[in-house]
């Protein structure tokens, strides 16, 4: 259990492994659309619906039919839920380069039993009779905070190459304002597809509402194609109780990007009130608990290390390529740096209360991260500001660092020792210096955490045990 340390950290293992092989374009900031790669196809497995609702002016019917496959290009968390919920209705095929992935898939579905229309595949040739494409790839940053099309363009690109005139192509992904015009407009007015714009609401951890219950939004690019619209609203209406018709794509990008970005706002909001009841000695979560009793306008959010996952971090920049939101590039950048201010705040608060610290001497204090997923309940790491405090924490070379989380192996943050959770003991505990809960994982008594006499415990998600 002895803690090592190393004063480079990685923190993109997890995330990079997650997005193996949607990476065949050179360039990621690309927004030309193969549209020449489609290929005529055969009309085989065509949809037997009635076709109602298609405009006359469409000159291609795949009509509607529970018969009709639906393809889900990319399975990731947001694309597995898309196979999940459609699969209900319609024989679902989902897509992914990544073979390790689509492996993973395969053997959960055979282990379940599952007795759904459901196959997982990697070869493109599954993809020529569907009548419906959902593109559910990740649209993440550059290093220089650009969005980064990478994925996104060559997951259009393998649509290009299979959907028969005709089809309907939906992106799922969250993208910037415009972005469904410019990757989806020339490929639908060539190859005659219905397209439109159905951004996920996905929140991961979350079981209630189900689902089928959350109202989807919708749109087409009916002054393209007439008929988009409705063709994409009838689609989520087999499967979703709630369909919100939107105008036009990007009153739905613009949704989206809307409904994250307040909460943005509202958590860093939440973060600087917590920093503003320190000097104070008040307690931040009581402030935040007490406000939440208020029944009306008030969105109850509690302060927290930062932000983490795809969306919420990323989501801003999306905006911040076309829009002037000065106001929410301030939360957004306040934010980013917080997991280092509060590393920075623990290392000054540790010179400042143990002694031998200040001294030369060979003392280092010891420090425990609890919790390293984005999310409670999560083992996914992107963007996760636990990790990042841990980093900071490991690359300061002035405390010998550990962290705890029965749902983070080793592997996904190498650099920063792992404390298995069966020495989450008292007496383990109070051999660290000082502990900081960074995120609620399941299988930690946190009650525990009040009987120690020794470790300095902060606090940043409000656990009573």
């Amino acid at each position: 259990m002895s803690s090592t340390h190393s004063s480079s950290c990685s923190l993109d293992k997890q995330q990079a492994d997650s997005l193996e092989g949607w990476s065949g374009l050179n360039s990621p900031t690309s927004f030309k659309t193969d549209a020449s790669s489609v290929g005529e196809g055969d009309g085989d497995g065509e949809g037997e619906g009635d076709g109602e609702g298609d405009s006359a002016a469409s000159p291609f019917n795949l009509g509607l039919s529970r018969r009709s496959l639906v393809a889900v290009i990319g399975v990731g968390y947001v694309g597995e839920h898309l196979v999940d919920v459609f699969s209900a209705q319609y024989p679902v095929v989902g897509f992914d380069v990544s073979e390790a992935r689509v492996a993973s898939l395969k053997k959960h579905h055979l282990d379940s039993g599952d007795q759904r229309k459901i196959t997982f595949s990697s070869d493109e040739s599954d993809l020529r009779v569907a009548s419906y494409f959902l593109v559910s790839v990740p649209t993440l940053l550059q290093s220089n905070g650009e969005v980064n099309l990478v994925h996104l363009q060559s997951a259009i690109n393998t649509v290009a190459r299979n959907a028969r005139p005709g089809s309907t192509v939906v992106i799922e992904s969250s993208v910037a304002i415009g972005m469904t015009r410019q990757l989806l407009g020339p490929l639908a007015i060539s190859r005659g597809l219905f397209v439109g714009m159905s951004p996920e609401r996905v929140d991961p951890g979350r079981v209630s509402p189900p689902a089928q219950s959350i109202p989807k939004i919708v749109s087409g690019l009916d002054d393209l194609v007439p008929g988009s619209l409705d063709r994409v609203a009838r689609l989520y209406g087999m499967v979703f109780k709630t369909v919100v018709r939107v105008s036009k794509p990007e009153v739905a990008e613009m949704t989206k990007l809307y409904e994250n970005c307040q909460r943005m706002m509202a958590i860093a909001y939440a973060n600087e009130m917590a920093d503003a009841c320190i000097p104070h000695d008040i307690n931040p979560f009581e402030v935040a608990a007490a406000a939440a009793t208020k029944p009306f306008g008030y969105l109850p959010v509690d302060p927290s290390i930062g932000v983490g996952g795809h969306c919420i971090p990323v989501n801003p920049f999306y905006l911040f390529s076309n829009c002037d939101f000065p106001l929410l590039r301030a939360a957004a950048e306040k934010t980013a740096k917080r997991p280092v201010q509060i590393a920075d705040r623990l290392l000054q608060s540790l010179k400042d209360e143990i002694v031998p610290f200040s001294e030369p001497c060979n003392f280092r204090p010891r420090v425990l991260v609890a919790g390293l997923g984005f999310k409670s309940g999560q083992s996914h790491i992107a963007n996760s500001p636990s990790v990042r405090l841990a980093c900071a924490l490991a690359d300061s070379d002035k405390v010998d660092i550990m962290f705890v989380d029965p749902l983070v192996d080793q592997a996904a943050v190498p650099n920063v020792p792992r404390l298995d959770e069966r020495h989450w003991t008292r007496q383990v505990l109070d051999s660290f210096d000082s502990i900081v809960v960074a995120s609620k994982q399941p299988g930690l008594d946190f009650g525990i955490l009040s009987e120690l006499r020794h470790a300095r415990v902060e606090n940043w998600c409000n656990v009573r045990g």
